[in-house]
Formats: C-alpha cells, sequence, structure tokens
C-alpha cells in the first residue's frame, strides 16, 4: 500500500466509520481519522485493513460544505487526487481536492461496494435475487389483491372482488343477502384498487352502529389501517386552527388517507361534512346505503350528501340490501348515485326494466339440459344479432359430447349477461343461489317474570320513569331502582343457562347480550356459582383485549366454554365454530338480530345454527320473538323484507308491545291476526322478489364455473413451500428471531443483533403467525401469512430497495473446473418510472435480469441455472474476499464493461415483451367496452376514454424504461 497523508480511505472491518483521512504516517504506522465519527486507529503499515477511496468519471461525490456534483475529470498530484466537478447549481465546474470531500459516504453502486471492501454474505446476494423474482411474480398475479383475505375461499365472493377491483374507477352497487359478505367484497375491492395504485385516499362512510364493525374488519381482513373521526378527534384541530394563520389551517379530513366516519355525525355536523367534501379522495363507500331515502319529488339530507361526494369522488362502491326491498324508486335512487347519465330518469328506468324478462327467461332456457326449439333460437339470435351463434347452436342441438354442449350454453350464457345484464353496476347474491348454509332452529324459552323485576317497574311508574319497553331489558330496570343488588340471584334466565352449559359441557356457546355492563355482571355470576370457563366481549375494551377473549373462546383445550358478548359482538367477528346462540336480551332490530345470528350463520358453518331466546311472558320480549318468528320467520330464515315489513308495520307493532302487560283476549287475537297478517305480506314480498332479473343478476354474481376455479387457484397457492422458505429464510437473514409453535404456528420477536434496525410491521412483543388459512379463521389472533401480507411486500421491499446482498464472494467447489476459474454473476433489473394509477407493474414489474460471465466475457446463465450454481457454492472469509477482489479488480472492471452490453440487449427484450402484453390486454378491454357499450348502457363512455388514454401513456412509459446494474457475485472456483 502506498499511503500519504490527506489520501481518503475507507475501513475494511469497520465501514460504518465513514470517510478516513490520513494525518500522520512513519516507515511502520499509519495513523487515520474518521471526521464524520470522531474516532481515530492506527493501523501497521503492512496489514492496514484499509481501501483507498478513488471515485470515477460519472460518480457523484459530495463536497465538505454540501454542495453534490458529478465527476469530469479525475487527475493526481502528489500522491493525492483532484477531481473536476460539475456543480449543476452554479454551472460552472470546479477542482475539488480529496481532503474536501464529505466525511460521510455510503457505497450503493454493487461494484463500489465489492471494490470498497463492503462485501455481503453469498446467501444475503441469493435472498436479494429471490426477493427480485418473487417481487416481479407478484405483481403480475392475476391472484393478487384476492388471496391474502382472512376470510373462506367463497367462489362468489372472489368473482366480484376480481370483476370489479380491476376496473378503472369502478361505480357499483354491492347487493348480496345478510351473511354472503359484502363488506369482505369491498375491501378486496379496495385492496386490488390500492395495489394497482388507482387508489391513493379512500374514505368509507357508514351508519354509527356499524363504525367499529368496519374498522375490525379492515383491520382483521385486509390489514388496512382506517382512522375513525369522530367530533372529538376533529376538534383537536379546531384548537389548532384557531391560532393558525388562514393559509396554514388544517382540514383533519387531510391527515389521514383511509378514513371511517359516520354518516349520522355528518349530517348532525355540516362543517365537518363541508369539510370533508373538500378532500380529495380516490374510493368512496357506502355501506347500507338503502337507508339514502329519495323520491321524485325530495330528497333526504343524507342522500343529497352522499350525492355530492359521488359526483367528485371518481370510484363508489355502494352497499345495500336486496335492491327492491324499499321500492323501485330507492333502488333507481341508487343507481343514480353511481351513473346519474345512465340513469337520468325514474320513468324511463321503469320502462327498461320490462325488457329483462326475455333475456332472464333466454338464460333460463339455456340452463336446461334440452334441445332448443325453433322459437327459442330465434329469440338468441335477435339477442345476440352482432355475432354469429349458429355454431354455437348446432352444438347443443347435436349429438356431441356432453361438455361441448355444456361449454356452447355456458358461452350463449355468458355473451348474453355480458351484453344485457345490469352485472356492470350492480351485483347480487342470494342463500339460495348460492347454497352451502346450515339449516337454524328456534328455541323460546318461556319464563316467568319475577317478582323483583314486577316491583322494580311499579316503583319506576310510580315516580313516572317507567316505560312498558324496559322490560325488554329487565335487569337493567331493577338496577335503576336497587343500585346495590345482584340481579343475576334470582333472574330465572342465570338459571336456564347453568343448566343449559351443564348439560353442553363439550359445546361452545355464544351469549349476546344488550349492554357490556349485563355481560361483565352475568361472567362474573357464570364464574361465582359454577366456576364456568367464560370470557367477556365489549365496547370498553381495547381491540387488542377483544383478540384475547376472542382467542380464549376460540381455543378448543382449556378455552372458555361460553362467551359473553355487548351487542357489539355482532361486530362481524367470526365464531363459527359454535353453533349455539343464546340471545339474553332480544334485539329489538330485525337487521341486528340477523347480523348476530350471522355470527354463527356464515358460509362454512359445518353444523346446525341453535338459536335460544329466554323470554318472559306477558312482556314486550315475548310479543316481538312471536313477531319475528311466526311473522317473519326471521330465527330460521334470512329475512331480506324484514326492514320493508317493519317500516309498514313498525306502528303498529309498536302498540301492541307497549301494552303487552294488559293484553286482554280480544287483542291477543288481534295479535294473532297481525301475525298472520305480517306472514301474508312477508311471503308475498319474497315472490316478488325472487321473479323478475333476479335470477339473471345472480347468475352473473356468483360467477358460475369460472369463480369455482379461481377459489381453486388460492388454495393451492395458500401456505406453499416457496412462499413459506422465502419468509423463514428472510427472517433468518435480517435476524428475526424465529419459534415454532407446532399446530402450523410460528412466533416471532424482534432482536438487538437484526441487520435493519426496525423490520415494518414487526412489533416490540413480537407476533404469531400462521400460513394456514383454516387457523388463521378459527384463531384471529394469529396474523395470516400470504403473498399479499404487509410484512411479507414490506420485507421484499426491504432487500429490495436496501443493500443487503448488493455484493458478495463466493467459492465454487467443483472438480471438473480448474482452480482459480472466475465467474461474476450480475443481476441487472429492468424498470419503468410511471405515473401512479397506470398500473405499469403489470406488465413491466421491476424485472431481474441474470447474466453469468465467464472470464472471457461469455454469458453462461441459460446453462447454469442459479439455483444448481448455489448449492455448490461456499461462503469465503471476508479478509480472503478483500484481498482476492484487490488481485482481481481490472479483470473485474473489463466484464463489468462487457456485462453492460449483453445486459442492454436483454432489457430491451423484456421491455418489448411488456409493451406488447400491455398493447394486448389494454387494447382486448377497450375493444370488449366498445362493443358492448352499443347493447349495454351501464357502459360508460368515460370508462372507454380512460382505458385509451392508459393505453397510449402506457406503452409511451414502457418506452422510456431504463435498466440497472442491482447486485453482483464473484465467484472463484476451487477443488474439494
Amino acid at each position: 500500500m502506498s499511503f500519504a497523508i490527506g489520501q481518503r480511505w475507507i475501513s475494511e472491518s469497520e465501514s460504518s466509520l465513514g470517510l478516513g483521512i490520513i494525518t500522520a504516517l512513519d516507515l511502520r504506522k499509519v495513523t487515520i481519522s474518521f471526521p464524520a465519527t470522531e474516532e481515530v486507529r492506527i493501523y501497521a503499515i503492512e496489514n492496514a485493513p484499509l481501501a483507498r477511496v478513488r471515485f470515477q468519471q460519472g460518480d457523484k461525490i459530495c463536497h465538505k460544505t454540501g454542495w453534490q456534483g458529478e465527476v469530469k475529470e479525475i487527475m493526481e498530484q502528489k500522491s493525492l487526487l483532484f477531481y473536476l466537478v460539475e456543480n449543476v447549481q452554479l454551472g460552472e465546474q470546479i477542482p475539488v481536492c480529496e481532503t474536501e470531500l464529505a466525511h460521510h459516504i455510503s457505497f450503493s453502486k454493487p461494484q463500489e461496494r465489492l471494490f470498497s471492501a463492503q462485501i455481503d454474505r453469498s446467501d444475503h446476494f441469493a435472498l436479494r435475487y429471490q426477493a427480485l423474482k418473487h417481487q416481479q411474480a407478484q405483481f403480475q398475479s392475476p391472484l393478487r389483491g384476492l388471496r391474502g383475505t382472512r376470510a373462506g375461499l367463497i367462489p362468489h365472493q372472489l368473482h366480484i372482488a376480481k370483476e370489479v377491483g380491476q376496473r378503472v374507477a369502478p361505480r357499483v352497487l354491492l347487493a348480496d343477502e345478510v351473511g354472503l359478505g359484502k363488506t369482505i367484497e369491498a375491501g378486496m375491492i379496495l385492496q386490488q384498487q390500492i395495489f394497482s395504485e388507482k387508489v391513493q385516499r379512500a374514505v368509507i362512510i357508514v351508519p354509527e352502529s356499524l363504525q367499529h364493525q368496519w374498522l375490525v374488519e379492515m383491520l382483521r381482513r385486509f390489514n388496512l389501517h382506517f382512522a375513525l373521526f369522530d367530533e372529538e378527534r376533529c376538534s383537536d384541530f379546531d384548537s389548532q386552527n384557531e391560532s393558525a394563520v388562514e393559509i396554514q389551517k388544517i382540514n383533519p379530513f387531510d391527515t389521514e388517507n383511509f378514513i371511517l366516519c359516520s354518516l349520522d355525525w355528518l349530517i348532525s355536523k355540516p362543517n365537518r361534512a363541508n369539510q370533508l367534501h373538500q378532500c380529495d379522495f380516490d374510493l368512496l363507500i357506502v355501506d347500507e346505503a338503502h337507508h339514502l331515502q329519495w323520491s321524485p319529488q325530495q330528497a333526504s339530507p343524507e342522500y343529497a350528501f352522499i350525492k355530492s361526494l359521488a359526483h367528485k369522488i371518481p370510484a363508489v362502491l355502494l352497499l345495500t340490501a336486496t335492491p327492491e326491498q324499499l321500492g323501485m324508486e330507492s333502488h333507481f335512487a341508487r343507481l343514480h348515485l353511481l351513473d346519474p347519465d345512465r340513469f337520468y330518469d325514474y320513468a324511463a328506468f321503469i320502462e327498461e326494466q320490462k325488457h329483462y324478462r326475455p333475456v332472464a327467461n333466454a338464460v333460463q332456457t339455456l340452463l336446461t339440459d334440452k334441445w332448443l326449439n325453433n322459437d327459442e333460437q330465434n329469440q338468441l339470435t335477435e339477442l345476440l344479432s352482432e355475432q354469429n351463434i349458429e355454431p354455437m347452436l348446432k352444438a347443443i342441438n347435436s349429438d356431441a359430447y356432453q361438455e361441448q354442449r355444456d361449454l356452447a350454453r355456458q358461452e350463449l350464457i355468458d355473451n348474453l349477461l355480458d351484453r344485457h345484464g345490469t352485472s356492470r353496476i350492480l351485483f347480487r347474491n342470494t342463500r339460495q343461489g348460492v347454497k352451502g348454509f346450515p339449516r337454524r332452529t328456534y328455541h323460546q324459552i318461556n319464563l316467568n317474570l319475577p317478582d323483583q323485576y314486577q316491583n322494580a317497574a311499579k316503583v319506576l311508574n310510580m315516580f313516572g320513569d317507567h316505560q312498558p319497553m324496559d322490560l325488554f331489558y329487565p335487569e337493567k330496570m331493577f338496577q335503576k331502582v336497587n343500585q346495590d343488588a345482584s340481579w343475576w340471584d334470582f333472574d330465572p334466565r342465570v338459571e336456564w343457562l347453568i343448566t343449559f352449559l351443564r348439560n353442553h359441557t363439550d359445546e361452545k356457546v355464544l351469549v349476546i347480550c344488550h349492554q357490556a355492563t349485563t355481560a361483565i355482571q352475568l361472567e362474573q355470576a357464570l364464574r361465582e356459582k359454577e366456576g364456568i370457563r367464560s370470557a367477556v366481549f365489549h365496547e370498553k375494551m381495547t381491540i387488542v383485549e377483544r383478540d384475547r377473549a376472542s382467542a380464549y373462546f376460540a381455543q378448543q383445550e382449556n378455552g372458555a366454554q361460553i362467551l359473553l358478548t355487548s351487542s357489539i359482538g355482532s361486530e362481524g367477528r367470526n365464531f363459527q365454530f359454535a353453533c349455539h346462540l343464546v340471545l339474553f336480551n332480544l334485539p329489538d332490530n330485525v337487521d341486528l338480530l340477523e347480523q348476530c345470528i350471522g355470527r354463527l350463520d356464515r358460509i362454512g358453518q359445518r353444523r346446525d345454527i341453535e338459536i335460544h331466546v329466554p323470554c318472559f311472558t306477558n312482556t314486550p320480549q315475548i310479543l316481538l320473538a312471536r313477531w319475528y318468528h311466526e311473522g317473519l320467520n326471521a330465527f330460521e330464515e334470512t329475512c331480506p323484507m324484514g326492514a320493508t315489513l317493519f317500516a309498514k308495520l313498525g306502528n303498529e307493532l309498536q302498540q301492541f308491545l307497549q301494552n303487552a302487560t294488559a293484553l286482554c283476549e280480544s287483542k291477543q287475537q288481534d295479535f294473532k291476526a297481525f301475525i298472520e297478517r305480517t306472514a301474508k305480506d312477508r311471503l308475498m314480498l319474497k315472490t316478488e322478489l325472487e321473479q323478475g332479473r333476479d335470477r339473471l343478476l345472480e347468475l352473473n354474481s356468483n360467477g358460475g364455473e369460472q369463480a369455482q376455479q379461481l377459489a381453486e387457484k388460492i388454495s393451492v397457492e395458500d401456505g406453499n413451500d416457496e412462499l413459506i422458505n422465502f419468509t423463514l429464510n428472510l427472517f433468518d437473514i435480517i435476524g428475526v428471531e424465529q419459534e415454532d409453535l407446532g399446530e402450523k404456528s410460528i412466533v416471532i420477536h424482534p432482536t438487538g443483533t437484526m441487520l435493519v434496525p426496525d423490520f415494518p410491521g414487526l412489533k416490540e412483543e413480537g407476533i404469531t403467525l400462521t400460513f394456514d388459512r383454516q387457523l388463521a379463521l378459527a384463531r384471529e389472533e394469529l396474523e395470516f401469512f400470504t403473498w399479499d401480507h404487509p410484512m411479507i411486500r414490506n420485507g421484499i421491499d426491504l432487500i429490495t430497495s436496501g443493500d443487503i446482498g448488493k455484493s458478495a464472494v463466493a467459492l465454487l467447489t467443483n472438480n471438473n473446473l480448474p482452480a482459480g476459474t472466475v465467474l461474476l454473476e450480475l443481476i441487472f433489473v429492468v424498470e419503468t418510472q410511471a405515473p401512479h394509477g397506470l398500473h405499469l407493474t403489470r406488465f413491466l414489474p421491476p424485472t431481474p435480469v441474470r447474466l453469468l460471465l465467464d472470464a472471457k466475457g461469455n454469458n453462461l446463465a441459460e446453462q447454469v441455472s442459479f439455483a444448481k450454481l448455489q448449492r455448490q457454492l461456499k461462503p469465503i472469509g471476508k479478509n480472503m474476499a478483500n484481498k482476492v477482489v484487490k488481485m482481481l479488480r481490472p479483470s473485474i472492471e473489463q466484464l463489468l464493461l462487457k456485462a453492460e452490453g449483453q445486459a442492454k440487449s436483454s432489457a430491451q427484450q423484456v421491455i418489448l415483451q411488456a409493451q406488447a402484453l400491455a398493447d394486448q390486454q389494454l387494447n382486448a378491454e377497450i375493444n370488449r367496452l366498445i362493443a358492448l357499450r352499443a347493447l349495454n348502457k351501464n357502459i360508460r363512455q368515460t370508462e372507454i376514454d380512460t382505458l385509451e388514454n392508459q393505453l397510449s401513456l402506457s406503452l409511451q412509459q414502457i418506452t422510456q424504461a431504463t435498466w440497472r446494474l442491482d447486485s453482483l457475485r464473484l465467484i472463484i472456483s476451487n477443488k474439494e
């Protein structure tokens, strides 16, 4: 080594010290100062672990005063380097001595790191290459955004999510029946829109009672963190704005990208509604949209506000109950929100509905495995007049194989639905169409009202504080009068529940109370009276505490037998491992009743649901239970028309409930007649809902065979070895502590020796994860890992965007090669910088191109696979690696020059393939929409225009793609 005072060197053994400067020198020792860290080292000249810093033409360097520039020329005088650097800000070239360089330095280019002794282990290089390959595969996977949901693989949900999630600014009505997963569909659509960079900001507006349900669903199922906005949160910004100048005032809704809030609150606070309206969002989701009242004469404030948002926000998802349940006016009003140009007039809309019947009839005809008569063939030909369907008709009416006839029928059905259906804007599935639901059995337990409750009612009545409806929640009424008394000591519901639990010790039982206080006190009573293992779940607990309670209830061994929850227990949690539901307090709303039952009655539930309702005789409870059961059949079947009937009959029902304790014989007969009338109206509404275009909608909403295949593809990919091996290898190399718990779960913890200070998503207390979907569904405290999980995606980004594995040296043990054979493995990345929203990664994700050059520059990559080579490599000590690099540096630099030319050819081929793919896919979608628009007015011209613009911009951006050297590995052969 040739040292001189003022030269800049770095430490090969302590690269974190920064850029050093030689300050003293004698015949045996060299002293080097590291100003960035205020450290000094003294080394023996003969074996000093130092590497000279010598920048090359075109490199960027930083002056100690802070300005940066590009090296144009290098000179050397008296053993010191001088750089002629172009200062862009000043527009001139300035000579810079190496003594003037900034003391902080980092080498990012792989060759820089290699030559400056910042050499990683060979397995780090392998991890980096695997991360790049997986990143490319995931960007282009058709399953992205669908497979990562913590939910069962339900075909109709996947079909809707895929169909809508891939659109440009989708505007649709999700109208599945209760329990079929509208929230999951909306979440999957949102996730796909986020992954494809079409959505940066989203707002979800729901009734106040559903805020926590949505918050939990988005977090637990999709790992989407929404901020809950209410008056308390927004008022914090008001105090800040009081002291701020006008231009600096903060709109609270600008502080988060994913916002969840209550429609009731926004309407009650017009200033908050105005603030929200001033913000820009990419996607709006509105739940319970059937509550947005509209008529040709008048629109409610709620409807008017959502209409103003829907006009401004490009993508809109409306979630509602069965579309026509509140009448055709309400149905038209929701469609008008989505596409006011298409659904502009109510009278025209009514007229148009009549034309769906022939299409529905034609589809129904094709579903029967019979030959088509002349009239049926003529009808199909007329409906599909723009195409030649003669070959398909001949196939159906022939002796061809059953498979061929089925394919022809399915193709005709698909064409009919595509051209004439309303599936572009409306999706609906029914339980009858989806199947797979369990049977529900209702058990009513009639109990006498205790004297203590009757006395409490009398006392409250004396003070004018008693309402007949108090008897819905007698324990609450009792404690108004006797605050320190224990209602559970005399309430027969408690004794009944204890007896029931004794007789069903092997069963899990979900008990839903109205209030948190009732659930807490009931848990205490069960524990003290019988020592029953139980857990509580209510709104006063944190989400973490609720998770623990759910996990304790879910445990099969030594877990809670019973979970006691307040009405928040209907918030969307999955308790389908249980089949017994006890409604300790009967919900006074039919929709809430269905939500409660829906905690157990879900797709995937393998046992019949047993619903137990303890009721006190001669109280409103028992009358309401009878109306639910005998009138609506709401316990044993879903009741999509329940809200309609309640709106129609609610006042009359209230009269009966308020006089429940004094119903004479004649009034009893009146109530019986009222129930019979309710049952008759229910059957009539049910028949109406099952007629018309319902069947047509269901056919296009459930996805048919394609949806089944999609579910199967995701199932095959779930927990595959490639994902598991990559994940565990990633954690191992980063330095994350792993402990296998068995039962397909692993717990991981951060450590103080990790390669990075923080692994995104890894909590300080650690997390427990699983790759098994079924286990994740049963135990919601486990993180469900798929390629879509944030920790996997962030882990890949952590490797590919950082310096880990950028340069490495390895030993190749191969007796067939001469000792000392040199190979240089290089990974180039082809990529494009494009605006958000084009989603170019589906055509050209960051794509690794691998070269394996021998000493003469020949590329052996096709002959020697990465995996095969990796198995033969062995690690090499860092000191030895540094010596090898120094000795071979001239050869390596020559190979790097040759690699540039070869990489250019490979990169251009990748770019051409990406262009062809973009042109093919986008043109196919444009042509399809143009053809459909001629027949189906649900296709918006703006959607076609957007796609055409996307095609032009995409091809232009792909043409401008570049490539760069991402990482390299020097390989030296040796004999065994």
